[in-house]
């Protein structure tokens, strides 16, 4: 008798402890799952569980949807800039699975008007949630069924008594929903975490470019995710936009993922040509936007830029800059890829971006140009044939001759004296082979033919050189 005493007791207790910690966290409600907080909040940094409760019971009529590129917007500006009250609903490194379940959300509340989205490339890769196993699907429903497993989550007790019990000042960074997750004041940004990032990259993209999905699956995911949704609210304004990944991000992607750059460009197209036909989307790239993407000094990485940037795009999508229309959206994504095939990375030194034109018109290079001793060597039958000049190469003697009007150039490999007009000129480098291409010294190739050098620091900075070269 006494054991079963015990055992009814013991399950008594359970059941009003269960029950006084359900109604406390049900009361506090942390996340604010049911009622906006009548007291200081304490928010969560745990975006995938706090967006759904704000989502739900604040007010507003407009959002932010998008990733962590979207995270450094502030809501009062871009309230201020489009007219509106913006509650801004980013999800670190989410699919456009998740992003269509916090739009969801929103939109349910019958009470936005304008969405602005950032559509990263990235989002569309992947249907599914992150930690799917873990992930909060309950809290993105009307099931009051499940609801326990908000009210007996662990994480969200202690959520409740820090609500509770903690001072006021404690945390300032989780009182205050205007900078809730916005990382651009903490950040280090500049050209050196930048390069170090990109030799990382240099590894990882090798073994990530073999699980690349197929473009057809990518169109698949965003008619499922996104376009539908636009096609169900004809009275809500989508604003969507490529966030500005730095040009050496895409210059990774262009040299061991080929096949995603590839899809990236193709998907804009195809984006742009189904949101074409609804009156209620626009559509803006800045991607190719070379004011941002080639000045280090605004990213933490390759891809998170720093908050200012995040302002420049809210003022430029307001005043129609970068907007893409049937005109000009194969522009957008051409100056995109002569932008990477004129990228020269010197990871011990600058980085260069090289520009060539001939009456005017660019001459692109098919190939990623090479550095030595920071100067910057090309292909030089690529080069001839850019700027129209006759090009020959003896492969027993390994010697290249270069003619341009007046102008002959001959080049040895691996031999410090060039000739022009059978003078004899000392080389900056000397030419050598490089995966089975003979690169020469492209800026004195250039003076010596005949062509002008323009050289420039973009933005004051000397991590990032600009080299263009011209004919006439």
């Amino acid at each position: 008798m006494k054991n079963i005493r015990f055992v009814i007791s013991f399950l008594v207790f359970i059941v009003l402890f269960g029950a006084i910690v359900g109604t406390f966290v049900y009361a506090v409600d942390p996340l604010q799952q049911y009622r906006k907080a009548s007291y200081t909040p304490l928010f969560s940094g745990q975006q995938r569980y706090q967006n759904p409760g704000l989502a739900k019971n604040y007010s507003y009529d407009m959002v932010i949807i998008g990733s962590s590129m979207t995270e450094n917007f502030l809501p009062s500006e871009v309230g201020e800039i489009f007219g509106g009250h913006v509650l801004k609903l980013s999800t670190e490194g989410s699919t456009a699975l998740e992003q269509r379940m916090i739009a969801d959300v929103a939109v349910g509340t019958e009470q936005v008007k304008k969405v602005l989205w950032g559509l990263d490339y990235f989002s569309l890769r992947e249907n599914s949630v992150r930690d799917e196993a873990s992930f909060p699907f309950y809290l993105y429903d009307n099931n009051k069924l499940n609801d326990y497993k908000y009210i007996f989550n662990v994480s969200n007790v202690k959520q409740a008594f820090g609500a509770m019990l903690l001072p006021k000042d404690k945390y300032p960074q989780f009182r205050d929903l205007e900078k809730l997750n916005n990382w651009g004041d903490s950040a280090v940004y500049g050209a050196e975490p930048v390069l170090m990032k990109w030799k990382e990259a240099w590894l990882s993209e090798q073994t990530t470019a073999e699980n690349e999905p197929s473009l057809d699956v990518v169109k698949q995911r965003f008619q499922d995710n996104i376009l539908s949704l636009v096609k169900a609210h004809p009275e809500i304004e989508f604003i969507f936009y490529y966030p500005p990944y730095s040009v050496i991000r895409q210059q990774v992607w262009y040299s061991l993922n080929p096949e995603r750059f590839a899809n990236q460009l193709a998907m804009k197209t195809y984006m742009y040509e189904q949101f074409s036909a609804f009156d209620n989307v626009s559509v803006y790239d800045f991607q190719s936007d070379s004011s941002i993407t080639y000045d280090l000094g605004v990213y933490k990485d390759l891809s998170h830029h720093s908050a200012e940037v995040n302002s420049l795009i809210a003022q430029e999508i307001a005043a129609g800059t970068n907007k893409v229309t049937g005109d000009n959206v194969e522009q957008f994504n051409s100056e995109l890829q002569q932008q990477v095939q004129s990228l020269v990375i010197n990871e011990n030194g600058p980085v260069f971006s090289l520009s060539l034109t001939v009456d005017g018109q660019p001459a692109p290079f098919s190939q990623i140009p090479t550095t030595a001793k920071d100067q910057v060597r090309v292909p030089l039958k690529d080069f001839a044939l850019g700027i129209g000049a006759e090009f020959s190469y003896d492969a027993a003697a390994k010697k290249a001759v270069l003619t341009r009007g007046d102008k002959e150039l001959v080049i040895n490999v691996n031999d410090p004296l060039a000739s022009l007009n059978g003078e004899a000129v000392e080389l900056d480098t000397q030419a050598v082979i490089v995966k089975d291409r003979l690169v020469g010294p492209v800026v004195q190739m250039t003076r010596l033919l005949g062509g002008e050098v323009t050289i420039t620091e973009p933005n004051g900075d000397p991590h990032f050189v600009n080299y263009d070269l011209s004919f006439h």
